[in-house]
């Protein structure tokens, strides 16, 4: 069934987003007067079509969904004789600034497209969890600036909080460019303020679902427990013997009082043997354990592969966040400026090798994580397809030939210089082009694999 979501929530997303990318030159060019002789959603083979309009438009839906074009009245088309009385409609007649505006038209409306995705998630009332810290992992930047379970995080650069991880793509940004970070911080009934120091922190292997914990940013613990729920098959829990229903109660002879506990005690010790004090029953039993190694961003932590039951929270660790539409529509617009921002920063420290390659993804990896979302609700697919759409747009203004933002810098050189540039010239650095996304996509499909052997 996994492989079922995985294509379902894919295929979705990819012709959610090509038609809205396509959209936008389709809709820019026809309101600029430009004739458009097809608007098609995927390529190859049609597996359906239609014509309509007064331009007599062919709409096509083809059999590879992995892309989609419009095409335009004498567009990059040389050789096809255009007609003297719709000259002044096609494309390659058209000035500068027209043709710039229907070629930024497909990234602009991906942007605008994941702006409206996130006023749509921030309308609705919602229950977040408090901005209170749970206790900070020993040595993390915040528990070295002595901050406690308990702490309430007021704002982060000026930035105030509602609910817990409301900041987190800005601190993860502000850490991405090694700039400090202020926090204020209430405790004990007194604001203090917490300078992060971020230059010291590894970006090579920068992990966003890793980075919070890292620094500290623990949520406030829920209901204390100590029993296993769960232990999974093949673990070092389930090989040492360890059981459902078990209580932990030491590692090494040190008390364990609840979760966040033994997992402090877990996690340095990848590959190393520990002593695991157990109740079960009336009994107190002993069972060594070696916690099995694995990467977390930068880091290796210990696993031994047991989980606890789900206990739900008490109604005092939420809050109720209502934004009005404007807010909402706020949001929206500085949510996708810093995903944009991040995603460009991350590009030019991959570039510099600042960053890890292993950061760019393909179509498995994406595939994957729509399989995951969709079946966890309608929020979650819809924060994805606006990440996507973001993705996308940002991909597409890259400076490369075949792509919007190639077109565009094509479209700048052709400003300064004061000329068009030779046809012949632009044909004989396409394969440039191509052979630039043969080799980001092999990039991204290599990563993808290695990501399942792995």
């Amino acid at each position: 069934m996994g492989i079922v979501y995985s294509a379902v929530g894919f295929m979705l997303a990819i012709g959610i987003l090509v038609t809205v990318h396509e959209f936008g030159h389709f809709w820019v060019a026809r309101k600029l007067g430009v004739k458009v002789l097809r608007f098609s959603v995927g390529f190859g083979k049609p597996l359906w079509k239609r014509v309509s309009g007064p331009d007599n438009t062919e709409y096509v839906l083809a059999a590879i969904p992995l892309g989609g074009y419009v095409k335009m009245l004498g567009e990059n088309d040389p050789d096809t004789p255009v007609q003297a009385n719709e000259a002044h409609r096609a494309f390659d007649n058209q000035p500068i600034w027209k043709r710039s505006l229907i070629v930024a038209a497909g990234p602009g409306i991906n942007f605008l497209f994941a702006i409206l995705l996130f006023a749509l998630i921030g309308l609705p009332d919602s229950q977040r969890l408090v901005p209170v810290f749970g206790e900070p992992p020993v040595d993390s930047p915040l528990a070295t600036a002595s901050v406690a379970a308990g702490d309430r995080l007021l704002s982060v650069d000026g930035r105030s909080y509602q609910y817990y991880a409301e900041h987190d793509l800005y601190i993860f940004n502000q850490v991405l460019q090694k700039e400090p970070i202020q926090l204020s911080i209430e405790s004990a009934g007194q604001v203090k303020q917490v300078t992060l120091a971020t230059d010291a922190i590894p970006i090579y292997n920068i992990n966003p679902a890793s980075l919070m914990a890292e620094l500290g940013f623990n949520p406030i613990e829920g209901p204390s427990t100590r029993e296993i729920a769960v232990v999974n098959e093949g673990s070092p829990a389930a090989l040492a013997g360890l059981q459902v229903g078990d209580e932990i109660t030491a590692i090494d002879g040190q008390a364990v009082l609840k979760w966040s506990e033994l997992t402090q005690a877990v996690f340095p010790k990848a590959g190393v043997p520990i002593m695991v004090t157990v109740a079960r029953g009336d009994a107190s039993v002993d069972v060594s354990v070696t916690p099995a190694a694995q990467k977390v961003g930068d880091k290796v932590v210990g696993l031994i592969g047991v989980q606890r039951p789900f206990i739900p929270r008490p109604a005092e660790h939420f809050v109720t966040v209502s934004n009005s539409p404007l807010q909402a529509l706020e949001n929206g617009v500085t949510t996708t400026w810093l995903m944009s921002s991040t995603i460009v920063r991350m590009l030019g420290k991959m570039v510099t090798l600042q960053v890890s390659l292993k950061n760019v993804n393909g179509p498995i990896m994406i595939a994957d994580v729509a399989g995951q979302v969709i079946q966890v609700g309608l929020e979650p697919y819809l924060y994805f397809l606006a990440l996507i759409s973001i993705s996308l747009g940002v991909m597409n203004l890259l400076p490369m030939p075949m792509l919007d933002g190639g077109h565009l810098l094509r479209f700048a050189i052709e400003t300064v210089a004061g000329r068009r540039l030779s046809e012949k010239v632009y044909l004989a650095i396409q394969p440039l082009g191509l052979l630039m996304l043969v080799g980001l996509m092999s990039l991204a499909f290599y990563n993808d694999i290695l990501m399942i052997f792995n």
